[in-house]
């Protein structure tokens, strides 16, 4: 009888083994990938996420709104609309509320480190289930706006109400639940980018009427702004991803042969940026606070400037095409910053986009580049071998 066997390095052994159930592995095929796993654990999350997860909550959203829907007496229930209470404002409240909670449960029995801090399994909790709670209810408003004016002045019998919102509490449950068992480096760089470029777009939007253009960048998040809280919670949230962003690169960093003191200052560097991004958010541009946001503002650019400047001393590997990039940031950081404060060229609220959009771009695209340079770390030469 032909045996058929897997020849791997025994570094590899060794890594693959901390996984092991009984020394078992289970193999499949998904996207053009080879993935190993643990049994027990993929097959009991798939378990918990159809029953325990889903279902269960789902249908107490159903029964919680049958029960409201008949206690208000009315024959009919509005499937969009404020006139009474509505299949959708029912619908994004529960499937907020469950959501959130459904997230932070999920997210703490599956996806924690448990190798971390209380405070950082904490912090990394309760950052990402209200970042992906509130993408959640921003999707849901524009979803029922569209179908609002699409099916104006429908309505439903109590039961038939009830069922719908079921049904949408749980497409909303089974994302977010979906999304706290698959929290991945990825994952969350997606989620930083949706945060911060959503709730700034936002904050532009609802400031329009105001020419937020014609004052600066940060009249966004004074008091004579619209709202101006979004803009601030954009950026405090925002910085909260970005460390659990660095938590995640640098705890599979430390794993690696690669990781050095050079890797523990480019750490301290991204903790740096994270409280500078907050502190913008926290002291607004105004009165007494004015000085603190200036020179966090500052300080940002400043670091990435530092970061740039030092890159091939911190990162020798890095590859040339995005040391390449990274120079020629810097040196569009340094011309936008001439044409503004040299030749008056750009104003202040140009000045501080371009700087804004430029110090973030490349410090997410730092990021994927370190993750690069993890995955190259983490690759061996396997041999089929048949006897």
């Amino acid at each position: 009888m032909t045996k058929n066997y897997l020849e791997i390095p025994e570094e590899l052994y060794n890594k693959l083994s901390d996984y092991a159930e009984n020394d078992q592995l289970s193999i499949r095929l998904e996207n053009q990938q080879i993935l190993l796993e643990n049994p027990k654990i993929n097959h009991t999350n798939k378990q918990n996420l159809a029953l325990h997860y889903f279902i269960v909550p789902s249908l107490a959203s159903g029964i919680i709104a049958l029960l409201i829907f008949l206690s208000t007496n009315h024959p009919q229930i509005a499937f969009t609309g404020s006139r009474h209470l509505s299949v959708a404002s029912l619908s994004i409240i529960l499937s907020t509320l469950f959501g959130f909670l459904g997230f932070i449960w999920t997210y703490l029995r599956k996806s924690c480190d448990l190798s971390k801090s209380k405070f950082k399994i904490f912090r990394e909790t309760l950052t990402l289930s209200v970042a992906y709670t509130s993408i959640s209810f921003a999707v849901q408003i524009i979803f029922w706006y569209i179908i609002g004016k699409t099916f104006s002045g429908v309505t439903f019998d109590p039961f038939t109400a009830g069922f719908l919102v079921l049904v949408f509490v749980g497409i909303i449950f089974y994302f977010l639940i979906s999304a706290a068992l698959s929290v991945t480096l990825p994952n969350l760089i997606l989620l930083l980018f949706t945060t911060f470029i959503g709730g700034i777009l936002v904050s532009m939007a609802t400031n329009n009427q105001k020419d937020w253009w014609q004052h600066n960048f940060s009249f966004l998040g004074t008091g004579e702004a619209t709202q101006h809280w979004q803009f601030n919670i954009t950026l405090i949230f925002s910085a909260l991803i970005l460390l659990t962003i660095t938590d995640f690169l640098f705890a599979e960093f430390s794993k690696s042969s690669l990781y050095n003191y050079k890797f523990k200052i480019i750490r301290i560097f991204y903790i740096l940026i994270a409280f500078l991004i907050a502190f913008v958010g926290i002291f607004p541009a105004q009165s007494w606070t004015m000085p603190i946001h200036n020179n966090s503002a500052f300080g940002l650019v400043a670091v990435v400037l530092i970061m740039i400047i030092f890159l091939k001393w911190l990162v020798p590997t890095i590859s040339k095409e995005f040391l390449a990039l990274s120079w020629t940031a810097l040196i569009a950081l340094i011309l936008s910053a001439v044409a503004f404060m040299g030749i008056h060229y750009l104003s202040l609220t140009v000045f501080e986009i371009i700087a804004f959009a430029i110090a973030f771009t490349w410090l997410v695209m730092f990021i994927n580049s370190l993750r690069g340079i993890i995955q190259e770390g983490n690759e061996w030469q396997v041999k089929l071998l048949q006897k």
